[in-house]
């Protein structure tokens, strides 16, 4: 049995709209025209990874002004000042835009892969439909030979390859922007909690009196001890 496929022209298809191999891969080539087009609209802006500037210095003991932003944040939040976690804030939003800037352009690559993936494997595997055997003559394989040597060919194994490699690239992106995510909202609330401390310790000095609470504390009345109720003896 040979295993090389068979080209019968266009014998099954009667209406003639049956194309190549060329054409079918160039049509479904497209995020190229993707990327121009979310580049006319202007929806580059996040393109470019961050970069840190001097108003992070002292963030981050193992990178300095200049330095990619790489998405690990400082070891305790808590010790920075209300400047340095907001310019942190900034940064992380930042980093987030970015990475979600680049999980499009990949999805867009995903999506160009998987329609080539799916042409290549009809279009092979319909080649695979017919084979000479041993008389030379034309016979035909069933559903899951087709497949089987559809599987073998050179061509659905480079599209296919394609295809799982950005897949896997694209998942892993999605697991880094849930990341950067969580990362980013810790921050957000850390500059919520800092604010609110000093502004409580803001009016607790302009009244005079010392604001007693601790990092998160919601009033100064809550370690103040409650009074006793009287206690009325009955009379005799």
């Amino acid at each position: 049995m040979s295993r090389e496929p068979i080209d019968l022209g266009h014998e099954e298809d009667d209406d003639g709209f049956g194309t190549d191999e060329v054409t079918g891969l160039t049509s479904y080539t497209f995020s190229d025209r993707v990327k121009s087009k979310m580049q006319e609209l202007g929806l580059t802006g996040y393109a470019e990874r961050p970069i840190l500037s001097k108003e992070h210095n002292g963030i981050f003991p193992d990178l300095e002004a200049g330095d990619y932003f790489n998405g690990r944040l400082p070891v305790v939040v808590r010790r920075l000042s209300l400047d340095q976690i907001s310019a942190l804030l900034t940064l992380v939003t930042r980093w987030f835009a970015y990475l979600t800037f680049q999980k499009n352009l990949i999805a867009a690559e995903r999506s160009e892969a998987s329609k080539q993936k799916e042409f290549v494997w009809s279009h092979v595997r319909k080649q695979y439909k017919y084979y000479r055997d041993e008389k030379n003559k034309i016979s035909k394989r069933t559903d899951q030979q087709m497949s089987d040597e559809a599987r073998c060919d050179f061509r659905f194994i480079k599209a296919n390859s394609r295809y799982t490699e950005l897949n896997t690239l694209y998942d892993a992106m999605l697991d880094t922007m849930e990341v950067a995510k969580r990362d980013m909202e810790m921050v957000s609330r850390e500059v919520t909690i800092v604010q609110t401390k000093l502004e409580a310790e803001a009016r607790a000095s302009s009244t005079g009196r010392p604001w007693k609470g601790g990092h998160g504390a919601e009033t100064e009345d809550q370690d103040r001890p409650y009074p006793r109720p009287r206690v009325t003896r009955p009379s005799r």
